[in-house]
């Protein structure tokens, strides 16, 4: 056995978070894992049954008897678990409960085609994409065809109604998953009579991308997150006051977690919200090597271990896909 190097453990660098299934392996999908790089703080320790003591005394009093087993581990503990936002997925991870989301809002751009022309054709661009020549009088049709022609307009990533100009606009909707969209341009270079023949685009309605704006607690009754979750934690590993030079992080796991809320959350002109949990670990033999290929390349059957590391991923508060 190898000696230690006596490095600590400084600054919550951020947590991962992974739903399990009913077999305490990571659930697969696009949104069953989450990472957050706004852990403030977390306490890990060990729950112990204590057995129990026996002792005998004579008649006199003297003892004869005294014997007390050793204790045994009953489970791991997590307590003091402090996030500096109150991100509605990370409670929902925890906790159960509903995420909040405002809806998309689909975006809707006019193209008007003035002057009359009597003959030739435009073109549109997008996001530096510009389009095939496009007849002067084409169907709407024919114009979302010319679109979803682009690299960067998917099939079915707009519809376009309206038209055919000259004269009628033409309505260009992009599904609301694309949010906010750059506007489109256009030349009318191509196009000839009537007089002075351009193209316009104006932006109608501008797009709003879907987000995560609340939470709701999880129903009286039912039992949240039943299956538990996986607790991942990174701190930064230091020796002789500075980061360690080799393997300078700490990798910490929880294969199977229970948590709840430590304590109401207080309003006040001063202090933040800051969400609080608290809660315990198991064994969970079936973690394995973790949500991601090789994440944890160590046995993970116990309440909780640690070990050092090269590297952190990306913690910024965002879904990871499990496959």
């Amino acid at each position: 056995m190898a000696d230690y190097d006596g490095a600590g453990s400084l600054f919550a660098l951020g947590l991962r978070a992974t739903l399990l299934d009913a077999t305490g392996a990571p659930l697969a999908g696009d949104t069953t894992c989450y990472t957050t790089d706004a852990l403030v703080a977390a306490t890990i320790g060990l729950e112990y049954n204590e057995a129990e003591e026996i002792s005998q005394t004579n008649g006199s009093g003297v003892v004869c008897l005294a014997y007390r087993a050793p204790d045994t581990l009953k489970q791991g503990t997590i307590s003091d678990l402090q996030l500096c936002t109150p991100d509605p997925n990370v409670q929902s991870f925890f906790i159960g409960g509903d995420v909040i989301e405002r809806a998309a809002v689909a975006e809707v751009q006019n193209v008007t085609i003035t002057g009359t022309p009597t003959g030739g054709t435009f073109t549109l661009t997008y996001a530096g994409q510009t389009t095939a020549p496009i007849a002067f009088d084409a169907i709407a049709s024919v114009v979302d065809a010319a679109l979803e022609a682009l690299s960067n307009i998917a099939p079915g990533d707009v519809a376009v109604t309206g038209g055919p100009g000259p004269g009628t606009p033409y309505v260009v909707t992009f599904i609301p998953a694309l949010g906010n969209v750059a506007q489109m341009t256009a030349s009318g270079a191509g196009l000839t009579g009537g007089v002075a023949p351009t193209v316009t685009v104006t932006t109608v309605t501008p797009g709003v991308a879907a987000s995560t704006i609340g939470y709701r607690a999880p129903q009286v009754g039912v039992t949240a997150n039943p299956n538990g979750i996986s607790l991942e934690l990174w701190t930064r590993a230091v020796v002789d006051s500075a980061y360690a030079a080799d393997l300078p992080y700490f990798h910490w796991v929880l294969p199977r977690v229970y948590l709840k809320p430590s304590e109401g959350w207080t309003a006040s002109g001063s202090d933040p919200m800051l969400p609080g949990f608290e809660g315990f670990s198991n064994q969970n033999a079936n973690w394995g090597d973790g949500p991601l290929p090789g994440a944890w390349a160590f046995p993970s059957d116990r309440v909780w271990q640690y070990a050092r590391v090269a590297d952190v991923p990306d913690l910024s508060p965002g879904f990871v896909t499990v496959a």
